[in-house]
C-alpha cells in the first residue's frame, strides 16, 4: 500500500511510532489490568468458608459411597492387576465411619470384612477422625506454602480463581515423611469465585524424595489431584481424588494408579438431641 510507503520503501517515522505503539500498549494493558483479584484476600475469604463449612457440617449427617480403584503398572505403564473396593460413609456431626461393602464388585467374604475391621488405615476405615474442613486441610496445611495468581477460568460451568502453589522456605524444618513430602510438594488450586470453595486441587513432586538415604526406599513420582462439586446448594463436597505413584520399597519397585470416586449423597440435619 503506497500510503504506507515513502519512495517505495518503509517509512522509518511511520515504522518508529508503530513499534512504540506497540511497546507501549500491550505490556501496559497486561500489566495494568484492575481485575486481578488480590491472592491474599482470596486465601482469606476461601479459609472463613471452609471454617463455616466445617461449623454447618458439625449438624449434619452425610451419606455416601466411596469407591476405590487400584492398578498396579508394568514398568511401561501396562495395567497388571486391578483391585477395587466399595464403602458406605456416614459423616455425623463431623465423625467419619466407614463400612465395606464390595470387593472387585462382589460381597466381601468373612475373612474380608474380618480383615478390614481389624485394619487401623485411617483411608478405610477413618474412625472418630474430626474433621476441619474440606476432607484433608487446615489452616496450617493452607499456610505451608505461598501462591500467586494465574488465571481466572471456567470450571463446569462457574468462575473459578487458578492459583499456583510452592512450598515456604520459611516452613519449619522436619525429618519427618509428611513435613518433607509437603515440602516437595507445588502445583495449582482452583477456587470458586462465588462462593470461594475449593473446586480442585492439583499437587505433584518437584523431585524425588529418599528415605533414609534412598536405603529404605524412594517416591520417584507422584501426582495427585482432587475434584469438588455442589452437591446440593451451599454444600460442597469431594467427588473424584486420582492419584499416581513410582518407587521403591526396599528391593520392590511400585508404579500404581488410585482413582475414588464419591457418589450417590444425602445429607440430613441433626436434631440438637441427636448423639
Amino acid at each position: 500500500m503506497d500510503s504506507l510507503r515513502c519512495n517505495r520503501r518503509p517509512c522509518p517515522a511511520f515504522l518508529l511510532v508503530a513499534w512504540l505503539g506497540l511497546l507501549l500498549l500491550l505490556p501496559r494493558g497486561i500489566a495494568a489490568d484492575p481485575k486481578v483479584p488480590d491472592v491474599d484476600e482470596i486465601l482469606r475469604r476461601f479459609l472463613a468458608r471452609a471454617r463455616e463449612a466445617a461449623e454447618v457440617e458439625s449438624r449434619q449427617e452425610i451419606c455416601y459411597l466411596r469407591k476405590t480403584r487400584v492398578e498396579q503398572l508394568t514398568e511401561d505403564g501396562t495395567v497388571r492387576e486391578t483391585r477395587s473396593k466399595e464403602y458406605a460413609i456416614t459423616n455425623r456431626a463431623g465423625v467419619v465411619r466407614a463400612w465395606l461393602v464390595k470387593v472387585d464388585d462382589q460381597e466381601p467374604s468373612e475373612r474380608e470384612l474380618n480383615s478390614d475391621r481389624k485394619g487401623d488405615s485411617e483411608a478405610r476405615k477413618e474412625v472418630g477422625r474430626r474433621r476441619k474442613g474440606p476432607d484433608f486441610l487446615d489452616e496450617a496445611l493452607v499456610r505451608r506454602f505461598t501462591y500467586r495468581f494465574e488465571a481466572e477460568e471456567q470450571v463446569d460451568g462457574r468462575r473459578v480463581f487458578r492459583l499456583g502453589y510452592e512450598p515456604r522456605t520459611d516452613a519449619a524444618d522436619s525429618n519427618a515423611s509428611v513435613d518433607r513430602l509437603l515440602s516437595a510438594l507445588h502445583g495449582q488450586i482452583w477456587i470458586d469465585a462465588e462462593e470461594f470453595e475449593l473446586v480442585k486441587v492439583e499437587a505433584r513432586l518437584r523431585s524425588a524424595l529418599r528415605l533414609l538415604g534412598g536405603l529404605v526406599g524412594s517416591l520417584n513420582r507422584l501426582e495427585f489431584a482432587i475434584q469438588r462439586r455442589p452437591i446440593e446448594p451451599g454444600h460442597w463436597a469431594n467427588v473424584l481424588l486420582t492419584t499416581h505413584a513410582e518407587g521403591r520399597k526396599l528391593f520392590s519397585a511400585f508404579r500404581a494408579r488410585v482413582q475414588v470416586d464419591h457418589d450417590a449423597f444425602s445429607i440430613r440435619p441433626l436434631s440438637p438431641a441427636t448423639p
